[in-house]
C-alpha cells in the first residue's frame, strides 16, 4: 500500500470510530481501535524505513484519535447512565408522591365523610331535643339520615308503640320497594327464618345486602332501624355506622314515649281510668272538624248513673267510687278502639263514635246499657245492682257544633231519666213527638 493512501485512512479512523460509536456504543470504537492497531502495525511492519516515520505518526494519530472517540462515548454512556438513575428516582420519587397525595386526599375525604356524619348526627340530637312527637321526630330524621347516609339511601325505621303498646309500625319509610325490610311482618318473617333476633344488629346477604339494627335501652325495644348497604359498601361497616346512628335515636324515642305517657296520664281520671272532661272537649272539636271535612258522621252518647247520690249516701263513697271504677271498665270493654270514652263529670260519662250511623249508635248504647245492669256490686251481705240513663246525638243531623251536640246529648239523657231511667233516649225521637 503507498504511504499516502495509508495516511489519509488512518486520518480517517477517528471520525469513522466516532460516528460508529453514537450515541452509546463504545464496543464500535473499541473495535475501530483494535482495527488500527492491527492494521497500522501490519503496514509499519511492510512498509519502507523510508516512510516508516510518517507511517507511524499517522498509525498513532489514528489510535488516539480512536482511544478519544471511544472515551467520549463511554462518557456518553455513563452520562446517560447517570441520566436514566436520576430519571428513575425522579419516576419513584413522583410515584411516591402521587401515592402519598393519594393517600392524603383519601383521608381529607374520610375526615369531611367523617365531619359531615359527625355534623348529621350533631344536628339530629340538637333537632330531636326539641320534638315531643312522632309527627315532629319523623322530619328530622329523615333529613339526618339524608345527611348521614347520602342521598338517596333506602331504608325503615320501625317505632315499637306508635299507636298500640307493643305495636311496631313504621315511622319512616324510603324506598326498599319489594324488599322484606318494607313492611315489619315480612321482616319479622326474615329475621326468624335467618335465626335471628330484632334485640340483636344483623347484617343480611339474602335476599339482599341490608343491615338491621336494634334500637333499644336494655331490654326494652324501642324501635328497629333496617337500611340497604350500597353496592360500593361493606357490610361490617355500613353496620358499624348505622350502629352509631342508631344508638343516638335512643334518647329521642325514650324521650318521645315519656312525653306520650305524661299526657296520656295527665288525660285520664285517676279513678275511673278513662279521659278526662278536658281531653273529650279537644276529642270532639277536632272530630267536628273532621266529620266536616270529609262529609262523615259520628255518634255522641252521654249517660248517667241512676240515683248516685242515694248509692253515695247509703253505702258511702268508697262504694261510689267503686261503681264509678268498675262502669269506667265496662264502658271501656265494650266500646271499640276507635271510639272514645271519657268522664264528663261526677257520675257522668260522655261517648265519642267516630264515623257511625245513628242506628248503630243506638245498638252500641242499649248494649252499654245491659252490660251495667248486668253487674253485680257486693258491700258487706247485700248485692247492689245499678242501672244508667243514657241520651243519644248525632252529628251533623242534630247539631252544626259540638257545643250544641252536647246540648242534644244531654237534653236527651235527661229525658230518658223523666221517663223512667234504665233507658236510651234518641234526640231525634224528642223532636218527633
Amino acid at each position: 500500500m503507498r504511504p499516502e493512501l495509508f495516511e489519509a485512512g488512518a486520518a480517517l479512523v477517528p471520525g469513522v470510530a466516532l460516528w460508529l460509536s453514537y450515541p452509546r456504543r463504545s464496543w464500535a470504537a473499541a473495535v475501530c481501535l483494535g482495527a488500527s492497531l492491527a492494521v497500522g502495525g501490519a503496514f509499519l511492519a511492510a512498509c519502507p524505513s523510508s516512510s516508516r516515520s510518517g507511517a507511524a505518526m499517522a498509525a498513532g494519530a489514528a489510535v488516539l484519535g480512536t482511544i478519544l472517540a471511544w472515551r467520549l462515548c463511554r462518557r456518553r454512556e455513563a452520562d446517560y447512565a447517570a441520566g436514566a438513575a436520576r430519571l428513575e428516582e425522579v419516576r419513584v420519587q413522583r410515584a411516591r408522591f402521587g401515592s402519598e397525595l393519594a393517600r392524603l386526599k383519601e383521608r381529607g375525604q374520610s375526615a369531611e365523610r367523617e365531619h359531615r356524619e359527625t355534623m348529621a348526627v350533631y344536628g339530629m340530637v340538637k333537632s330531636l331535643a326539641e320534638a315531643l312527637s312522632w309527627e315532629d321526630v319523623r322530619p328530622r330524621i329523615e333529613a339526618a339520615i339524608e345527611q348521614y347516609f347520602g342521598a338517596g339511601s333506602e331504608y325503615a325505621v320501625y317505632v315499637s308503640g306508635l299507636r298500640d303498646e307493643g305495636e311496631v309500625r313504621p315511622l319512616c319509610l324510603r324506598g326498599l320497594k319489594s324488599s322484606p325490610g318494607s313492611s315489619w311482618a315480612t321482616l319479622g318473617r326474615l329475621l326468624q327464618e335467618q335465626g335471628a333476633a330484632p334485640a340483636a344488629p344483623k347484617v343480611f346477604e339474602r335476599p339482599e345486602r341490608a343491615v338491621g339494627m336494634p334500637i333499644r335501652e336494655g331490654q326494652e325495644l324501642l324501635g328497629y332501624l333496617y337500611a340497604r348497604v350500597p353496592e360500593a359498601a361493606a357490610s361490617q361497616a355500613w353496620l358499624v355506622k348505622t350502629q352509631a346512628f342508631a344508638s343516638e335515636l335512643i334518647v329521642a324515642f325514650k324521650r318521645v314515649k315519656l312525653f306520650q305517657e305524661m299526657e296520656r296520664l295527665s288525660e285520664l281520671d285517676g279513678l275511673t281510668g278513662v279521659r278526662r272532661r278536658g281531653a273529650f272537649d279537644r276529642r270532639i272539636a277536632d272530630e267536628t272538624v273532621r266529620a266536616k271535612t270529609f262529609k262523615t258522621t259520628f255518634g255522641l252518647m252521654l249517660l248517667d248513673i241512676d240515683h248516685f247520690k242515694s248509692l253515695n249516701d247509703r253505702y258511702g263513697h268508697p262504694f261510689g267510687d267503686q261503681v264509678l271504677k268498675r262502669i269506667g271498665a265496662v264502658l271501656g270493654a265494650t266500646v271499640y278502639d276507635t271510639d272514645f270514652v271519657a268522664r264528663y263529670g261526677g257520675e257522668e260519662f260522655v261517648v265519642l263514635l267516630p264515623r257511625a250511623e245513628s242506628e248503630g249508635a243506638r245498638r252500641k248504647a242499649e248494649a252499654i246499657r245491659d252490660a251495667i245492669e248486668a253487674e253485680v256490686f257486693s258491700i258487706g251481705f247485700e248485692t247492689v245492682r245499678v242501672t244508667v240513663s243514657i241520651g243519644l246525638a248525632h252529628f251533623p243531623r242534630d247539631a252544626a257544633t259540638p257545643e250544641e251536640l252536647v246540648a242534644q246529648a244531654d237534653g236527651a239523657m235527661y229525658a230518658a231519666k223523666s221517663g223512667g231511667r234504665n233507658r236510651v233516649v234518641d234526640c231525634e225521637a224528642l223532636r218527633r213527638r
